[in-house]
């Protein structure tokens, strides 16, 4: 108790209360933004409706990428002037503590800011709580389910306070003689290049995966899946740990060039301190790759034709399907038109394979430029393959429906195959028309109508009786066709899936980008708070430095280049590692594109906030020199 009663006292005292304070804010605003994390995945558990199997893994790696860069923030900020909690606690040491007795000393200073810190945000969280339930991602309300659950807060609670004091307790020194070299601040041994290996093992193993190309669903083998996460795995760990290795490795390069002396400060004080360098853009890091990571995952779901079918639904106009028989089409027609809403009605025989499920549909050039006006090289008067040629599909997976290069069309039934009379006979090899830019690709064009093939009236001739029409229903943005049809008493064949697909990637979309601001948030928070401290930490050092004739504008420049030079260099590395673990799981799906601007566009912001906190940090670190100083000194 004595131990740490003098742990809590030195937290107070005039050297030690702004770091005391700022560790104590940082516990809060961690905390806090954990029991917010929490408290929305047990919403989001308690009341999903759809994607029960996916949303405990989703709320998992949501709760993991918040608080890793929170658990970053407590742990730089716990190690704020570390140089000099080193020195007085190996002091302590030198004058007669034991080893345990130090670390409680420690344990005092650094666990009493962080758990009143935890305490502070914990009921912060629960005054706040009532402002946050109108404000859910996907627009609703959180209602009684957003709090979280007793054990997350004891973990929160436990959790960050433990946090901080192993930050702080772990680098004590156990050893006289280690602890005598940190008080005459001797150097200490360079990083080892053994750091190289997680890195080198992670990018290698993701290289290898996306040199093998995308895998379509029959090939993506659970070995697969295990050296995606494992190579993705290795590439974060590695990033972390190769820092102060490639600190250390740019200053090697540039210490015997001609310099200036700003540059020749800045050199010297990276190469001092390579792995407190990398400690403070740790949670910066962490939030670019996530981001870059999770944006890559989000553009594989809203690649999904699912979502594409359901988006086009919502923001550029409705499409529903009406089965009728061949008899009936026309009356039905008429009817749907008069419906409120409906813009027009597109009246489809529909034609099929035999035991394929590859459908066709009788139209002319003008029926398809009401269903879209993209579709691009329709000929009238020529039976045409929509986007990719399917020909490979109908002799690979059904070679019987294949005759001397002809293919037989046959009137539809109920179910995806064809099993009723002949109607046209159509070579195998036939032009292809395209869906045009910036729709999706093939039969999913006309969704929810899945046809492969137009064939123009001439050529079906007269269609037998009990032919199947699909009426393409299209109205304007929205989700209220299908089921306004339906309570009509029409056969809807579109809506019964609604839009589920939509729903949850929109949740996604929405948790991601808050998620991506809040960890970068945090990691730039942490920067600034941890340059701020070290300018502060060294204002004896800049006060000889002016002393013997050096500018402020000489200073300022040296802080400029030593903050800077390794934000960028980090946060380039962090989104390119996190764009190349993207397109590793990209992988799994040859039909995304690589969103390879949008990666660019967040490099760039992330460049321009390093910039923003490398200005900040240089208000601070050069002074007016006063009186009191030049005599300290």
């Amino acid at each position: 108790m004595t131990s740490l009663r003098l742990g809590l006292r030195l937290a107070v005292t005039p050297a030690a209360r702004v770091r005391t304070a700022l560790l104590a804010l940082a516990a809060a605003l961690g905390s806090s933004i954990l029991l917010v994390t929490l408290a929305a995945g047990h919403h989001q558990l308690a009341t999903a409706t759809s994607y029960q199997a996916e949303m405990p893994r989703l709320v998992l790696v949501v709760v993991s990428a918040i608080g890793l860069p929170c658990t970053v923030l407590v742990a730089t900020v716990a190690r704020l002037a570390a140089s000099v909690r080193d020195r007085r606690l190996a002091n302590l040491r030198l004058i007669g503590l034991t080893p345990n007795q130090t670390r409680l000393v420690g344990t005092g200073e650094a666990g009493g800011a962080a758990l009143t810190g935890v305490v502070l945000g914990w009921i912060g969280f629960w005054l706040v709580r009532p402002l946050l339930l109108g404000h859910a991602p996907a627009g609703a309300a959180w209602g009684e389910f957003f709090a979280p659950s007793i054990a997350g807060q004891v973990l929160v609670v436990i959790g960050i306070p433990t946090v901080a004091i192993i930050a702080s307790v772990l680098p004590t020194r156990a050893q006289v003689g280690d602890a005598l070299a940190v008080s005459r601040r001797a150097d200490r041994r360079p990083p080892g290049w053994w750091r190289l290996l997680p890195l080198a093992a992670g990018v290698a193993t993701c290289f290898t995966i996306v040199a093998r190309g995308a895998a379509d669903d029959s090939d993506i083998s659970g070995l697969r899946v295990a050296c995606l996460f494992a190579g993705v795995g290795l590439t974060a760990v590695g990033m972390l740990v190769v820092m102060p290795v490639l600190v250390r490795l740019l200053t090697r390069l540039v210490t015997n060039r001609a310099l200036g002396p700003a540059q020749r400060i800045a050199v010297r004080r990276l190469e001092a301190q390579p792995a407190g360098v990398a400690r403070i853009i740790a949670a910066l890091l962490i939030g670019l790759f996530l981001a870059t990571g999770a944006r890559f995952v989000l553009v594989a779901f809203q690649s999904t034709p699912q979502y594409v079918t359901q988006a086009r639904d919502l923001e550029r106009g409705q499409r529903v399907t009406v089965l009728a028989q061949q008899d009936e089409a026309p009356e039905v027609a008429t009817r749907v038109a008069g419906i409120d809403g409906v813009r027009d009605v597109v009246d489809l025989p529909t034609l099929g394979v035999s035991h394929t499920g590859v459908s066709a549909i009788v139209a002319t050039c003008a029926e398809l430029a009401l269903l879209d006006s993209g579709l691009q090289g329709c000929r009238d008067g020529e039976a045409m393959w929509l986007g990719d040629d399917q020909s490979d599909f109908l002799t690979e997976y059904s070679p019987g429906a294949v005759r001397h290069g002809m293919v037989t069309w046959s009137t539809s039934s109920d179910d995806e195959s064809a099993s009723g009379a002949p109607v046209v006979r159509l070579p195998l090899d036939l032009a292809t028309m395209s869906p045009g830019d910036g729709q999706q690709a093939s039969s999913e064009a006309l969704a929810p109508l899945y046809a492969t093939v137009i064939i123009p009236p001439a050529l079906a001739g007269q269609l037998p009786a009990h032919t199947q029409h699909t009426l393409l229903v299209t109205g304007g943005p929205g989700r209220d066709l299908g089921p306004r049809l339906a309570q009509a008493g029409f056969q809807v064949d579109s809506y019964a899936g609604g839009y589920e697909d939509y729903d949850f990637v929109a949740t996604m979309r929405s948790v991601i980008w808050m998620v991506a601001g809040i960890v970068l948030g945090v990691g730039l928070l942490a920067l600034t708070v941890s340059a701020i401290d070290r300018a502060v930490q060294r204002r004896k050092e800049v006060v000889a430095l002016q002393l013997v004739g050096l500018g402020r504008g000489v200073i300022r420049r040296a802080q400029a280049l030593e903050t800077a030079v390794p934000v960028v260099a980090g946060a380039v590395l962090a989104v390119a590692l996190g764009a190349l673990a993207g397109a590793t799981y990209l992988t799994l799906d040859e039909s995304v594109a690589v969103p390879w601007e949008q990666t660019v566009v967040l490099a760039a912001v992330a460049v321009l906030g390093g910039l923003v906190v490398t200005a900040v940090s240089v208000l601070a670190c050069a002074p007016r020199l006063r009186p009191e100083e030049i005599r300290a000194e």
